[in-house]
């Protein structure tokens, strides 16, 4: 696309094209927009040069077919592209903003006001972002009208403003959600958690790396209506064994459960195992603490496992794989930095 081709977009457009994906932008985002009427998708991700004014000349009347835009990493869009977008993106269900580190609360306003057909969110690192904005989203401020309430996945990861407060407006607000990413997002808490507690419809929460989230935390999930098939609560180093008694207790329709560098043991495996029967990946790697007696009883009890990791399990020898190994499902098996022993190769 460095230089114009009359009949490029018309031999798109004949061959049923709708979805675009520009990896470098040369030329003016306008000569695509106006070039492919009925586009569908268009992925501008790490375009680094977009700007404002670019984006600007581009959407200047309503595009209708348009469902997904991506323009994560295009560091230097703001506030006001996002009004652009409200403005003339009505029918867009999925937005990615990753690494857009300009954005600010006044452009999720705008969100909120433009986008009620958005399903899907990506706010990843944008760092300004605070509870106020999580509120626009959610509908719990009267500027924003009604909010983004159909929303079914939002990220926030390593969005570092952000408190309880912000899963206060989302439980209230935002009861539709399916996928919630808060990883990173060091100001949470486990007070935080009780107000997801009872979001019956969310399948998915990510809280990796939140540094004060702990076994209280994950009480309050369990004790609550969740109905969760995936968690992540990978390096959040305050979670141990009693999280598992308390996942067995209250998740036990997990599917998916990463505890990566949490401090548990083979106890706390014990504790756990006997109810999660419906497990297909459990990822444990750093877990410094297990050791064969625990692979021994996640070999015994779960049994329909495709995938566990071990990376970096440095207590387990030959006689724990060999038992994990027997699992009929197995697909996956990550054991990293493991090393067989002088004596077990001698074996």
């Amino acid at each position: 696309m460095r230089r114009a081709n009359p009949s490029l977009f018309p031999s798109l457009q004949a061959r049923g094209i709708r979805r675009v994906q520009i990896l470098s932008l040369r030329r003016s985002l306008s000569y695509v927009i106006q070039g492919m009427a009925n586009i569908e998708s268009l992925n501008l991700s790490g375009c680094y040069n977009l700007t404002d004014n670019g984006l600007g000349h581009a959407f200047v009347q309503e595009i209708g077919s348009l469902r997904a835009l991506n323009l994560s990493l295009c560091k230097q869009i703001t506030d006001s592209s996002l009004g652009r977008i409200a403005q003339y993106l009505k029918g867009l269900e999925v937005l990615e903003l990753g690494g857009c580190s300009n954005i600010t609360n006044t452009g999720l306003l705008l969100i909120a006001w433009g986008l009620q057909r958005l399903k899907s969110l990506n706010l990843r690192s944008c760092r300004h972002l605070s509870d106020v904005g999580i509120g626009h989203l959610a509908g719990m401020t009267r500027s924003a009208a009604e909010g983004c309430l159909g929303l079914e996945q939002l990220t926030l990861q390593d969005c570092q403003k952000l408190t309880d407060l912000s899963l206060k407006h989302i439980s209230r607000g935002l009861t539709g959600l399916r996928l919630l990413n808060l990883s990173f997002c060091g100001g949470i808490s486990d007070a935080g958690l009780l107000h997801l507690s009872h979001m019956g419809s969310l399948r998915s929460l990510n809280l990796r790396s939140c540094d004060n989230i702990s076994d209280t935390g994950i009480m309050h999930l369990a004790m609550g209506s969740l109905r969760l098939s995936g968690l992540d609560v990978s390096f959040c180093d305050k979670v141990g064994d009693q999280s598992l008694a308390y996942i067995a207790q209250g998740l036990d329709g997990l599917k998916s459960l990463s505890l990566c560098s949490c401090h548990i043991s083979d106890d706390g495996i014990n504790r756990m195992v006997r109810q999660m029967h419906g497990l297909r990946t459990l990822n444990i790697g750093q877990c410094v603490r297990i050791t064969d007696k625990g692979l021994e009883l996640i070999a015994e009890h779960l049994s329909q496992l495709t995938g566990i990791d071990l990376y970096g399990c440095t207590r387990i020898t030959k006689r724990g794989l060999e038992r994990i190994t027997q699992l009929p499902c197995l697909k996956v098996l990550n054991l990293g930095l493991w090393q067989m022993t002088d004596s077990e190769k001698v074996r």
